[in-house]
C-alpha cells in the first residue's frame, strides 16, 4: 500500500528539504491511518501514475474535491507527502486526492504536465464512484506541484486533448509555487539553471510551460499562496502573478501566511485552523461557488 513501497530518489534540492521531506511522511502516514481512503489508484502504466483518494468517514455523495499535487523541483516527491492535508479537508466535507507523477530529469517536461492532467482526467471520470462530484473539481499543490496545477488551470488546450473540458476546474490553489519558468541564460549553480537543465529539453518552449505567459482569457478563480519566509523567488513569482491575473480581470486573492518558510507551508496545510485552510473551505464548500468574483488586492 501507500507509504510501504516509495521508490529511492536521488538527494531532493535544496538540501534542507530532507527534513521536511521526512517529517511529511512521518505526519502523512498518521494521517491515513485516521481516514477512509483508497492508496495507490493508478492511471497510467508507469510506477508514480498514481493517485490516493481520501474520503470522509461519513457516507456522503456530490462532494466537492481537491486534487493536489507534491512538491520536490520536479524531480523528488511522493503523493505520500500530501496525505497529512487529507483529515483537514475531509472534514470540509470534500474528497482529497492526492496525486504523483513521473520525475525529471528521466521524464521530463511534458511528461510531469501530461501526468496531472491526465490525473485529473481519471479523477473527472471516477470520483463519482467515491462520493465527488466531477462538476466540482478543484486543483492546487506545493511548490512544483503548484506550478503543475496552475499550468493546467490556464493551458484549455492541455485540457481539452487530455479529455477535459474547459471548464472541469472550478478554483486552481497553488502554495509556495513558481510561475514564470522563462530564464536568460541563468548562472550555473542558480536555482534557475537547476531547473532549466533539470526539468526542461534545451529547445523547449518555456513560456508554453509558464503559467505567468498563459494567464490571457482565463476566468477560472485563483488563490495564491505562500509563506512570509518563503523562498524569495516564490515570494517575487507570486507577486508578479497577482498582479498579472488582477491586470487580466480573473478572480484572484493572495495569502500571505505569517511566520512560514516554504517547507512550513506544505507540512501547516494539515491544521484545519490554517489560514490557507481555512479560505480553501470557504471556497469549497456551500454552493461552491464562493470564491471571489473580482480580484482583491
Amino acid at each position: 500500500m501507500a507509504f510501504d513501497d516509495l521508490p529511492e530518489q536521488p538527494a531532493i534540492f535544496p538540501h534542507e528539504a530532507e527534513i521536511y521531506a521526512r517529517r511529511a511522511l512521518e505526519l502523512s502516514r498518521r494521517a491515513a491511518s485516521r481516514c477512509d481512503a483508497v492508496f495507490d489508484v493508478s492511471y497510467g502504466a508507469d510506477y508514480y501514475q498514481r493517485v490516493d483518494v481520501y474520503r470522509p468517514g461519513r457516507p456522503r455523495s456530490a462532494l466537492p474535491v481537491l486534487v493536489f499535487a507534491h512538491g520536490g523541483a520536479w524531480t523528488n516527491g511522493y503523493k505520500e507527502w500530501m496525505g497529512l492535508m487529507a483529515p483537514a479537508i475531509t472534514d470540509f466535507p470534500a474528497i482529497f486526492v492526492s496525486v504523483s507523477h513521473r520525475l525529471a530529469p528521466a521524464h521530463r517536461y511534458p511528461a510531469p504536465f501530461d501526468d496531472c492532467l491526465a490525473a485529473l482526467s481519471w479523477v473527472h471520470r471516477n470520483i463519482a464512484d467515491h462520493g465527488g462530484d466531477p462538476r466540482r473539481l478543484y486543483v492546487g499543490g506545493h511548490s512544483s506541484g503548484g506550478h503543475l496545477y496552475a499550468l493546467a488551470t490556464l493551458r484549455p488546450d492541455a485540457c481539452r486533448s487530455a479529455g477535459l473540458a474547459v471548464d472541469s476546474i472550478r478554483g486552481c490553489f497553488p502554495v509556495s509555487a513558481r510561475f514564470n519558468m522563462v530564464f536568460d541564460n541563468p548562472e550555473p549553480g542558480t536555482t534557475e539553471h537547476r531547473h532549466k537543465t533539470m526539468l526542461f529539453a534545451p529547445d523547449e518552449n518555456a513560456a508554453l510551460a509558464s503559467p505567468f505567459h498563459q494567464i490571457a482569457g482565463n476566468r477560472v478563480p485563483f488563490l495564491l499562496a505562500w509563506g512570509e519566509r518563503d523562498i524569495p523567488a516564490i515570494i517575487e513569482n507570486g507577486e508578479r502573478m497577482f498582479e498579472a491575473l488582477v491586470a487580466h480581470g480573473t478572480p484572484v486573492e493572495r495569502l500571505v501566511v505569517d511566520g512560514l518558510d516554504h517547507f512550513e507551508m506544505a507540512l501547516e496545510l494539515g491544521d484545519p485552523t490554517n489560514p490557507w485552510v481555512s479560505a480553501v473551505r470557504g471556497w469549497m464548500t456551500e454552493t461552491g461557488d464562493s470564491a471571489p468574483q473580482i480580484a482583491r488586492r
